[in-house]
């Protein structure tokens, strides 16, 4: 440790411009955003001759009684882009050192704090060694977790289709004959938030009020910041019937945070197929559905084409 020092960033321009530079830097780690959720995160840095090499988001949410915030990804540590610049095997190398010297430290300080890896770190062994030769003290859990991803990279209209299964080609066609639903740019936050509680009524779980009161302020921050869309589709009367919110990342990675439906058998392909058409429409590299980690989710997003993306939650209790 005699050449690192871990230090709280209290300057948050210096956690701005590691943000920016980081291959894991993402909105869902902006202080702006974080802000909404009415929590004090505190963001440390690993400094090496005066550079901050990694920086580590404590978000500490257990103050809302819940573990996680909703609809956030991604809320890890980030890289400074040189470090993982190097050739492969020098990037492992960083990778785990970094990642163990931090972490390590980290817990002298934070008796819980939880890390949501980025999916682009590819050895996570760092965070398992913290304290791994001193069984008195507690260790990391590290749990697998999948999202599904469509790289839209020179894809077509025709490409989208080829890719997902014909069942979902079907059902497409089936959303526009049998049922006369059509896609639209427009939706509002009290739309999608209907769709959204009809979701979850269908399997009779109610929204947490936490959701509730966080929805509005959550969707217009990326409305606000101008890369956050509705997208719906709608009955023949112009009632949406299946609506999902997307957002822009830093990376050009297009997310699908929050999606809701409502009284119709086909419209969620369709608005998925939407999605992909829209997302390439406007240039972006690749859409990532975020999260298909239950049986039912992950079977559908794969059906449309997505391939399986790992990455690691890091939790850490004293």
């Amino acid at each position: 440790m005699a050449e690192y020092t871990l230090d709280l960033i209290d300057d948050i321009d210096e956690w701005r411009t590691l943000q920016s530079r980081s291959p894991q830097g993402t909105r869902f780690l902006d202080p702006d955003f974080l802000s909404l959720f009415q929590i004090t995160p505190r963001f440390y840095g690993l400094f090496r001759k005066g550079v901050c090499v990694m920086g580590l988001p404590v978000i500490d949410p257990r103050a809302l009684s819940t573990s996680v915030l909703p609809w956030c990804y991604k809320q890890g540590p980030l890289f400074h882009d040189e470090v993982l610049r190097s050739a492969q095997a020098k990037r492992i190398q960083y990778e785990i050192e970094l990642a163990e010297v931090a972490t390590t430290e980290l817990a002298r300080t934070e008796n819980w704090f939880r890390f949501s890896l980025h999916e682009s770190l590819t050895d996570v062994r760092g965070f398992d060694w913290v304290h791994y030769h001193d069984p008195s003290k507690p260790r990391c859990t590290l749990l697998p977790r999948y999202t599904a991803v469509i790289d839209l990279d020179g894809v077509s209209h025709d490409d989208i289709r080829k890719a997902a299964r014909s069942a979902r080609r079907q059902e497409e066609g089936y959303a526009v004959r049998r049922e006369s639903l059509t896609t639209s740019l427009e939706g509002s936050t009290e739309e999608l938030f209907d769709l959204y509680c009809a979701t979850f009524a269908a399997q009779n779980v109610n929204v947490a009020p936490l959701e509730r009161g966080m929805f509005q302020p959550y969707l217009q921050y990326f409305l606000d910041t101008g890369v956050g869309h509705f997208l719906t589709v709608r009955d023949p009367a112009g009632k949406a019937v299946v609506g999902a919110f997307v957002f822009q990342d830093f990376d050009n990675i297009w997310h699908v945070p929050i999606v809701g439906t409502g009284d119709t058998r086909y419209g969620g392909t369709l608005l998925y197929f939407h999605i992909l058409d829209f997302v390439r429409s406007h240039g972006g590299r690749a859409v990532d559905f975020d999260g298909a980690n239950s049986p039912n989710r992950a079977y559908f997003k794969h059906s449309m084409g997505a391939k399986s993306q790992l990455y690691f939650e890091v939790r850490y209790e004293a």
